[in-house]
Order: C-alpha cells, then sequence, then structure tokens
C-alpha cells in the first residue's frame, strides 16, 4: 500500500513526460497531450485535485499523489462505501477484511466512448463525475439519473478516468473522498522521493536519510 511508499513530509519528483506531457492553456484550447499514454496499474501518480471547483484553471489546483488502482475498462469489486474488495492489481481474499460495507458491487471504471450502467448504487458517483468533468447539468431524483433534464440507464463518457488510492489514513488523496480522476487532471508519474522529514522535528532532526534518492 501507499503507506509503505510514501510518508508524511515527503517531496516527489513527478515526470511530466511519463504519460505525454500535458499542453497548457487547457482553459481556452482543448485538452491535448504530447505522446499520450495511458497510466498503467499500480503507478504512483501526481494529479490534480479533481474537486476544486473554485480554480477552473486545472492545472493550477493543489496536486496529490496516489497508488492508480483502476485504469480506465477495468471492473472492480467494491463494497457500498467504494473500498476495493477485489480487482486485478489486488486480489483480496474475503476473509481478509470482514470490515467491508455490504453488499458489494462490480464498478466499471469509465473508459472513453464506452457506455456505464447507472446503478442506483454508483448514480451519485457518475453524476458528480457527469457535473465537474463532463459539464453536463445532472441531478438524481429517486433511484433515476437525469443529465439535461433526460433519464438515463447509461452514459457514455467523453474522457478516460482513474480511480486513485492513497492506503495511508494521512493522505486524503483517494477516490473514496473526491471521486474519479479524469485524464486530462493526470501530471504525471512519481519516479523518486528526493527530499524526506518528519514534521514538527526542528531543523536538524527527523530526516530520513534512507529514503532520499529513493526511486518508487
Amino acid at each position: 500500500g501507499m503507506e509503505n511508499t510514501l510518508f508524511q513530509g515527503e517531496r516527489v519528483l513527478v515526470n511530466k513526460w511519463s504519460y505525454g506531457l500535458r499542453l497548457p492553456f487547457m482553459l481556452f484550447f482543448s485538452y491535448h497531450r504530447w505522446g499520450e499514454k495511458r497510466v498503467e496499474r499500480g503507478d504512483i501518480v501526481g494529479f490534480n485535485n479533481p474537486a476544486n471547483i473554485l480554480q477552473p484553471v486545472i492545472a493550477h489546483r493543489e496536486i496529490f499523489i496516489s497508488r492508480c488502482d483502476g485504469v480506465p475498462g477495468d471492473t472492480l469489486l467494491v463494497d457500498s462505501l467504494f473500498s476495493i474488495v477485489s480487482s486485478a492489481n489486488r486480489r483480496n481474499n474475503f476473509n481478509e477484511n470482514p470490515l467491508y460495507a455490504y453488499p458489494l458491487h462490480t464498478f466499471i471504471i469509465p473508459q472513453k466512448g464506452k457506455p456505464v450502467k447507472i446503478e442506483s448504487w454508483n448514480r451519485f458517483l457518475l453524476k458528480n463525475t457527469v457535473v465537474l468533468h463532463e459539464k453536463k447539468q445532472a441531478e438524481v431524483i429517486g433511484d433515476t439519473l437525469f443529465i439535461e433534464d433526460i433519464p438515463v440507464s447509461e452514459y457514455t463518457f467523453s474522457q478516460d478516468y482513474y480511480w486513485m488510492v492513497s492506503g495511508n489514513s494521512v493522505n486524503w488523496a483517494d477516490s473514496r473522498l473526491f471521486g474519479l480522476v479524469p485524464q486530462n487532471h493526470i501530471i504525471g508519474k512519481a519516479s523518486l522521493i528526493w527530499f524526506s522529514k518528519e514534521k514538527e522535528t526542528g531543523v536538524f532532526k527527523g530526516y530520513r536519510w534512507n529514503r532520499f534518492f529513493k526511486a518508487l
């Protein structure tokens, strides 16, 4: 998990070329990358906060770092709180964690151009995704999702999305809190820890020297 990868007080190098260089001025022009590549399952990824609606310029939003546990088209087995029970990256034994919020559901990570079925348990997550990242008006009435005032049973997304998991109680960069992360929010792959220090330990103490320049 991420708790074994990153600690509080660490600073990380993010390679902006890992998934193709994101071009500037996305607010005025359509999103584009040079040499675009997809995030791979298990990558430690730097991305902009997908929930910060107060900052319209995506590249100016704060940067989060988390592990990607779901790539476009993946099917995850999740509980009612969207904790991952099983995925291609994490084949858990159900008995390992009896604290899952049952019932369990199969959740398909949205992929560009592929329809996703709207269910009663995922309708709010998908509604928020449509409003925040597809830039369409949407609301839930009863068990039904309405997009542009039309009731829908499935929706075809215009870009790829990812599911990010922190695995760390002190790291709030987790899709269970802010939902799906769209492709245009991806910055790059975290490649190296260049600084590591425990917080509130003064100027001369708390350095984790063995973690300086550690590859991720």
